[in-house]
């Protein structure tokens, strides 16, 4: 009986080298992520908490515009935020959310920039030249956005955007972009190519309800760096403060490499 009892206080984590203690509680740490960051970075919060046990890191999932309110209403607890870009992380900073001077790159987007149409349509598109023939093309706004401002140099360096500018149309924050053009409200739009597929992956097909019409040509636009920050407003900020670093340290780079991203830091050789 004596036995049994030992064993199950050891389970309960009630047993330490003088007898009984109190049971250690986890720390809590949020993750806000970008949907197309979603499979990757799940996957490096939990080598994170691998080697930090004593860390329990949960993960909040948004569209990366929609990722922004939900950031500047938190503060429950210590959490990080990962954006897309500079544009979503200067938001923040300028809200208040977050400092500046704590922002971090850590890995380069390895998605591509991609034009996707409506499987069925009656203005059928089949490359970037016929995007002049489209009525209402969707866009995140570039002020807002780091996709939309990217996908903005890339028209402007092919000749395109004087002639869709136009067109384009900044979907509302809400909007399921892929859904709209499945129900015929826009012709095209320009999503991260990662959005298309589950896990955050670039393999396999599209949704049948949607048909790819080009990738933007990567050297027709500055590359996008993913970026980490500790929100201010939470407690604890060194556990926040803690997973940035680990981000961008060698540890972070493997495991963003192994989650099939390209981290900033160079992953140390074996």
């Amino acid at each position: 009986m004596r036995r049994a009892v030992s064993v199950l206080l050891a389970g309960l984590g009630l047993v330490g080298c003088g007898g009984v203690r109190e049971k250690q509680f986890a720390s809590r740490l949020t993750l806000y992520v970008p949907c197309v960051l979603s499979g990757p970075l799940q996957k490096v919060a939990a080598a994170y908490q691998d080697s930090h046990p004593e860390v329990r890191v949960s993960t909040e999932v948004e569209k990366p515009v929609s990722l922004l309110r939900c950031a500047l209403a938190s503060s429950q607890e210590p959490a990080v935020v990962i954006t897309t870009g500079e544009v979503e992380m200067n938001y923040l900073a300028e809200a208040g959310a977050v400092d500046g001077a704590a922002v971090r790159a850590f890995a380069v987007n390895s998605f591509p920039l991609t034009v996707v149409a409506p499987a069925q349509s009656e203005r059928p598109l089949h490359s970037l030249g016929d995007l002049a023939r489209a009525q209402r093309i969707y866009l995140e706004d570039p002020s807002r956005s780091t996709l939309g401002g990217r996908a903005q140099e890339a028209f402007r360096k092919l000749g395109l955007w004087d002639e869709i500018a136009p067109k384009i149309v900044a979907p509302d924050f809400e909007v399921m972009v892929l859904g709209e053009l499945a129900a015929g409200k826009a012709d095209a739009a320009v999503v991260f190519k990662g959005c298309l597929f589950g896990e955050g992956s670039t393999g396999g097909s599209p949704p049948a309800t949607i048909r790819i019409i080009a990738d933007l040509p990567e050297d027709s636009y500055r590359p996008i760096h993913y970026q980490a920050a500790p929100l201010k407003s939470g407690p604890q900020a060194e556990l926040a403060r803690g997973l940035v670093d680990f981000l961008i340290s060698p540890e972070g780079a493997e495991a963003l490499n192994s989650a099939g991203l390209l981290p900033i830091v160079r992953v140390r050789q074996r």
